[in-house]
């Protein structure tokens, strides 16, 4: 775990070995409310299992990536990235089991939320037994699915990806798609993962090779 995760992690939480968990089923939690976001952990820790908490979007994208398939609750309105783009890249992993939680639900963000391929959405204030049965649900719909590999983007990483392949800048890939450079950076640090490219200039290489192109002007 990195230090920005352990820092969101309350230490007494971190007392459960591994070997006392639920056969080590991991659950992923982001959330920007610190106090939210520590006893949603106290909830699934108190309920047996290993839970990892993440405040940055971006360091729940980078710890994701490499994660083993788990299951991710994850709020809405993050800064920094749109939530339904955050909830996008973690379907677009094609492993992973998501819950969206959010104060602000409405029937449209339902709808999208599920066509990326969310397990279940819920309403903030979520009581513990709602938040624990759904979890449930997806680790064991997580056990039934074959683990996918395939290499997929979202529709803002497709995006942001032809703008690096023309070689723009961050501030000129914000402008032109009317993000916050902090968003595109989160989308060009999602596909160097994707990609495993160890810098800017061999991610452009890779996106060219993979079939990207630099958007018609």
């Amino acid at each position: 775990m990195n230090q920005k995760a352990e820092a969101a992690v309350p230490d007494a939480g971190r007392a459960r070995s591994r070997t006392e968990t639920r056969s080590g089923q991991e659950i992923v939690v982001v959330d920007d409310d610190a106090a939210i976001l520590s006893m949603t952990l106290l909830t699934f820790r108190e309920a047996g299992y290993d839970a990892v908490g993440f405040s940055d979007p971006l360091d729940a994208l980078m710890w994701v990536s490499d994660a083993d398939p788990t299951c991710i609750v994850v709020d809405l309105k993050l800064p920094g990235v749109e939530g339904l783009d955050l909830v996008s890249a973690f379907c677009a992993f094609g492993r992973h089991a998501v819950i969206l939680v959010s104060a602000y639900v409405d029937v449209i963000t339902t709808v999208d939320a599920m066509r990326m391929g969310v397990d279940n959405v819920l309403t903030k204030p979520t009581s513990p037994e709602t938040l624990l049965g759904a979890a449930r649900h997806a680790l064991d719909v997580l056990l039934s699915m074959p683990r996918q590999d395939v290499l997929t983007f979202t529709r803002r990483e497709r995006q942001v990806a032809e703008f690096i392949v023309a070689g723009k800048t961050t501030k000129q890939i914000a402008q032109a798609l009317a993000l916050s450079p902090r968003t595109v950076e989160f989308f060009r640090a999602s596909l160097l993962r994707k990609t495993q490219s160890p810098n800017s200039a061999a991610l452009a290489s890779a996106l060219t090779r993979i079939g990207f192109h630099a958007p018609d002007a």
